[in-house]
This record gives C-alpha cells, structure tokens and sequence, in this order.
C-alpha cells in the first residue's frame, strides 16, 4: 500500500508534493493551509485529495508522511505535533528561528525514533553540490581548509502583507537563513561548526521595518578548518544567486556568479601541469535526470531530495539530512546573529544532543 501523504503549505509544499505523487512508493493524499482560495486550487489539481484548514484535523485524519512547507515560525509545533501523530517527517528549512525551538524538534525526533525526520534543505541536491561530494568523498581535493557561500536575494516584496504591516519575514534576520549556504558547505565536506562571530551592517533600505541588510558569518570548524556565509534579503542586486567556494589541500572548487548559471570552475592538483582553473561541466540540474524530475519548480533538486527520503523509508536508513545535520545547518546562524547582538562576540554552538 502506498505511504499517505499530506503537505502543510499549500504554496511552497505543492512542488515536493508533485514529486511525492509521482514516485511508486507514495500519494499525496492531504493538503492543508489556512487560505481557501489555495485549497480550492488545490482540489482543481490533485483530483480526489482531501483539504483541510486547520492542520490537527489533517493529522487527525491519519497520514504516513507529512510536509512541513508552512512558514519558519510554525516549524516547530508542527513537526512535534506530526511526530507525535505517528509520521515520518520532511521539513522545510531552516530547522526552526530559536534554538529553544530547535530543541523541541530535537527532542521530538529522539523521542520518536520509529519516525524519519528529513530537513529538506533542496540546495544540497543541486547538481554539481552531489558531484563535489562525489569528489571530495574520492579524496580529489584532500582536507578541508575553508570553504564560504552567498545567499543574495532581494524579497523586499515580501516583507510587507497588502495592507503594510509586517509579514513573518520581516523580523527574521539575514543570517538566520543559513541553511542553503551552510548547508551544501556540510554536505560536501562534512564538517561541523563549532564557533560563530557574526556582524549585521544595519537598516539602510527598510528603516522602518527595523530589517538588517546583511548578515556575515564566520565560523571556526571542528577540523580546525573555517567557514564564511553572506546573506542578505534587502539588497538592490538582480537577479538572486547562490555562490558555493571551497578549499581542500589538494585543490578547489568554486561556482561562477551570475548570469553564468552555477556555472563550476575547479583547480585539482592531481591534473598534470595544470596552471589555472578549469570550467567542468557540473551545473545546478543534474544530467541525465527523469522528465518527472523538472516537476518540483527548483530544477531537479525536489526529485532528488524526496526520493532519498522516502527511500530512507522503505529502507528502513537513516535520511541524508537528518535531525543531526539539519541542526548542524541551522544553529551556526542563530549562534551568529546572537554574536552580532553583542558585538561580534564569540559564541561556542551547541551539538543537538546537548
């Protein structure tokens, strides 16, 4: 019998939904989110799913998976709840916007070890972050030294809700959005971060939001090795990009800024006489994948993502992202931005089972 699926948030949750109902394994089957408009839409697409407005009732209805897709400040009381109901658990990044929050999920998970939990930070299924883990697992560029990532997109539009108040994003600041910047970083390498400096630069173009431009992070890691992220959501730059560099001791790989399209360029020692760096062919989509890959809206990312969580499932293996290493990608940035409140001050991140 297919494994029932329900998704919570149906505006970003319909693109790993479409994926969910084209694999063999499962059926979505639920859709919940407060707009009735959405829910409508909904029903007009996936003939015969069931739509609920309040997200206990969905649970209540009995399910095998949930998607968590809500926004960042439900995270939390929504995954416990769906862990407590019996579900195996895929959650949109990040983790959660406190560390107390990050720890009821922590907990949750340990307390439900019957029941997969998934982060599902899409940006670690992006092509060439698979092939680079592909690479560094070979040994092609030997130890970590340092590694940084960009996350740059302008969501000015979406700070403020039709009448000007503030939506959720607003107060969210830059750094605590790590996941797709740490995130690939950690999959590749894998490291952990063990300290966070972090420096805001201010209020310049939403004053009256009080919404920080940017975030920089530094971080030292537990191989003695260090770690970079920029973020910014307020900036005057077109279009949005994400930009990947690391460096090992045997080489580096580093992704071209727009409008080059991910494009990879690598230095590798072991390539005979090479004295500068070479363009690869590695993008953001992965070669060769299924037609039904394109379904989720982020390229092949989706595809990838969910089949590794539902075969975590049927395997009865632990997910490639689990509550471990979606921890490890969240925490840095609130151990960051608690640095920059004081000042750039050190600050020691916890481990999730702490």
């Amino acid at each position: 019998m297919a494994l029932r699926v329900g998704i919570a948030g149906l505006r970003r949750g319909l693109g790993p939904g479409r994926i969910f109902n084209v694999l063999p394994e499962c059926q979505l089957v639920a859709g919940c989110d407060p707009d009735a408009a959405k829910r409508e839409q909904v029903e007009s697409d996936f003939p015969g799913i069931r739509t609920f407005a309040d997200y206990q009732d969905m649970l209540d209805w009995g399910l095998d998976i949930v998607m968590v897709a809500t926004p960042m400040p439900l995270h939390a009381v929504q995954t416990v709840a769906a862990l407590e109901a019996g579900c195996h658990v895929l959650q949109e990044v990040t983790l959660a916007q406190t560390l107390d929050e990050c720890r009821q999920i922590a907990r949750a998970v340990k307390a439900h070890p019957k029941q997969k939990f998934m982060l599902a930070e899409n940006n670690c299924y992006l092509g060439h972050i698979m092939s680079w883990k592909r690479m560094w697992e070979d040994g092609l560029l030997g130890d970590f030294m340092y590694a940084e990532a960009e996350y740059v997109h302008d969501i000015r539009s979406l700070l403020r809700k039709p009448d000007g108040s503030p939506t959720w994003r607003a107060s969210r600041p830059p750094i605590v959005y790590c996941t797709h910047s740490l995130g690939p970083l950690m999959k590749v390498t894998g490291e952990r971060c063990t300290l966070a400096l972090g420096l805001n630069t201010g209020s310049k173009l939403e004053p009256d939001l009080g919404h920080l431009d940017f975030g920089v992070g530094i971080f030292q890691t537990a191989g003695g090795g260090a770690m970079k992220v920029l973020r910014a959501q307020a900036v005057a730059r077109e279009p949005a990009m994400h930009n990947y560099t690391i460096y090992g001791t045997k080489g580096c790989l580093e992704t071209a800024r727009p409008p080059y399209d991910m494009q990879t360029n690598a230095y590798l020692e072991s390539i005979p006489h090479l004295h500068s760096m070479i363009e690869m062919p590695l993008k953001g989509d992965v070669p060769h994948a299924p037609a039904v890959a394109a379904m989720g809206g982020h390229g092949t990312v989706e595809y990838y993502m969910v089949r590794d969580f539902i075969q975590s499932i049927v395997e009865d293996t632990k997910p490639p992202i689990d509550i471990e290493l979606g921890w490890n990608m969240t925490v840095p940035g609130l151990c960051a931005h608690e640095s920059a409140v004081k000042g750039g001050a050190p600050i020691a991140i916890p481990r999730w089972d702490e």
